[in-house]
């Protein structure tokens, strides 16, 4: 979204002296600004420059999503981009090139990153906020520096938003930042009028700067491309956070190609006069080369974040790619000259050919793979069902335990003389762990996730929560590590403090009702890959005694938490590793 214009340039300096000449010459001449003796040319902004046009695009949305699209974005997140944007380029043209400029393309370079990338946490309405400014600033710092610093033959390489929305989004992550959703609202007059400016500005900008044919190259190849994915794996699908099923099939071409921010790529950040070829063939070709590495980067993707990420990073490709393609279609066309003179074809032709029918026969392989090859539930990077050794009270081989345990506290065979040594292991005593739920949104997340796998999960953390209880009884914090890690073994170890300095022992007893495995999302990221986590309903008793044994009280209250259980135990239990309970349930 970075589009320079024709008109916009340093201003042709004047042969005759000031002053000499006809009116319309002295018109014609500079207007200039003396500072410390130094004459800096000054450029003002015309109304001709289709940069203004393009910003004028944006704000106007920027306003509809502050006030009716319920953009994720505050206004202070937009001023401290287009400040970032304007100062970076001003500098570089009063400091390097001598010129008092006004900064149209780093305004349009701060307004388009702030249009697209979010910061999870931030809230529509939170107008003030600068939640995350350090990355909007980082962001359109690089996507300047790669204006000024990755060049070729005078020119730059890549759409300088673009290919920093794409290293943000890629190094950071979904935990850190967010593009902008594939869709705003609902579809209504406010929508409508979203789709009338978008289409009528591009229209009349692409039309003035002769890229109309490009954009519409793209849209064409890329509902085509798309189409030709899908048709061979119409189960494969997309999860989304602003739609309550997962988008497969037909849905999601349709969301694809109609969505608005695809529209805003299209037909505000891929005609940037600036990277893209010369000539009008070369542009259609580009466009659809664009359309073409958006639909392969897309094929392993089931997440919103990373098929936005995968649209946005085609781009980046095909400007890499810019100037190879111009030189390959000049060679194209010298062997069609050849071709038609002696009609013997060049081989570049063919192999231009066999090279497209490559391509276009991988999309369906692109996309296969990710419906063949879930991404696995967190904890269980390799998607497999692990063996877990269950030694519970309520276990029917309980005698082999206890044996085991008491061979295993025997003193190892040898010469030394045996001693008198005990033997003890402990047994738990687990109450009624109920049936645990899967919902659909879960076995589609994770089609491994069977009724035997979640029983598993069931077991062992409520044998989780039973340690937990003993350990907080007996102020034992290296007892708690054999039922918890990460920020649950944190919590329980947390509370045992608590009851230590209070002097207190208490005893927990807990009882459950129901059980379910279910999809959260992420904490403050909306489309980042699921979390599954299992969700305990019952109550908890606590009984509080003081130093001499006597109950100091005892209260019954409701339990319902949600716990991550994928962290694995050297022994094979699994351990509870994070609370859900603050997380939102997924669609």
């Amino acid at each position: 979204m970075d589009q320079p214009s024709a008109e916009v340039g340093l201003p042709q300096q004047v042969s005759a002296p000031e002053g000499a000449g006809p009116p319309a010459a002295r018109r014609s001449q500079p207007r200039t600004v003396r500072i410390r003796g130094r004459q800096y040319p000054v450029i003002l902004p015309s109304i001709r420059d289709a940069r203004l046009h393009v910003a004028a695009v944006l704000l106007t949305l920027q306003v509809l999503g502050q006030t009716v699209l319920g953009f994720r974005l505050s206004v202070a997140q937009i001023l401290v981009c287009l400040a970032v944007g304007a100062l970076i380029e001003f500098g570089v043209a009063f400091f390097k090139d001598h010129i008092l400029l006004w900064p149209a393309s780093g305004l349009l370079t701060g307004n388009s990153t702030a249009f697209i990338l979010r910061v999870p946490g931030t809230l529509h309405g939170q107008w003030w906020s600068l939640h995350g400014i350090e990355i909007f600033i980082g962001v359109v710092a690089l996507g300047m520096a790669t204006k000024y610093l990755i060049r070729w033959r005078g020119r730059h390489i890549f759409n300088p938003s673009n290919v920093a929305l794409v290293a943000a989004f890629i190094v950071l992550g979904p935990q850190r930042t967010e593009p902008l959703d594939l869709w705003w609202i609902p579809m209504g007059p406010w929508m409508i009028v979203t789709y009338a400016i978008l289409i009528g500005g591009a229209v009349l900008i692409g039309w003035r700067l002769g890229l109309l044919g490009m954009e519409l190259a793209f849209m064409a190849s890329f509902a085509i491309f798309v189409a030709l994915a899908l048709a061979p794996v119409p189960d494969h699908c997309m999860v989304a956070s602003w739609h309550l099923s997962p988008l497969c099939g037909s849905s999601l071409w349709q969301i694809l190609v109609t969505s608005p921010e695809i529209l805003i790529f299209a037909l505000f950040m891929i005609p940037d006069p600036r990277t893209v070829p010369e000539g009008p063939v070369a542009r259609v070709i580009f466009g659809v080369i664009v359309a073409l590495f958006a639909v392969l980067l897309l094929g392993p993707t089931t997440l919103e974040f990373w098929t936005k990420t995968a649209i946005l990073a085609s781009l980046v490709l095909a400007c890499a790619l810019r100037f190879a393609l111009t030189a390959f279609l000049a060679s194209v066309q010298a062997a069609m000259f050849r071709f038609s003179s002696s009609l013997i074809p060049g081989w570049r032709v063919p192999a231009a050919i066999a090279a497209i029918f490559i391509l276009v026969g991988c999309l369906p392989v692109a996309s296969d793979l990710s419906t063949h090859s879930p991404q696995p539930v967190a904890g269980l990077s390799d998607g497999t069902t692990p063996t877990i050794p269950l030694v519970v009270g309520t276990d029917p081989a309980l005698t082999a335990s206890l044996e085991a345990s008491a061979s295993d506290a025997l003193p190892p065979p040898g010469d030394a003389q045996p001693v008198a040594t005990g033997a003890s292991g402990r047994v738990w005593a687990l109450p009624a762990v109920p049936s645990v739920a899967i919902p659909s949104n879960v076995s589609y997340f994770n089609s491994s996730m069977t009724p035997q796998y979640a029983a598993h999960i069931g077991h062992d953390a409520v044998l989780d929560l039973i340690i937990e209880a003993e350990a907080r009884r007996a102020h034992d914090t290296k007892l708690a590590e054999s039922g918890a890690a990460a920020d649950g073994l944190a919590e329980f170890v947390g509370v045992i403090n608590q009851d230590v300095a209070a002097g207190t022992f208490v005893q927990k007893v807990y009882r459950f009702d129901s059980a379910s495995l279910n999809l959260f999302l992420p904490k403050f990221s909306s489309q980042a890959s699921r979390l599954v986590g299992l969700t305990l309903n019952g109550t908890a008793t606590l009984i509080t005694r003081g130093q001499s044994g006597r109950v100091l009280s005892q209260s019954t209250s409701a339990y319902s938490k949600s716990w991550s259980v994928f962290a694995i135990a050297p022994d094979g239990q699994m351990l509870i590793d994070q609370d859900y309970s603050d997380l939102k349930l997924a669609p």
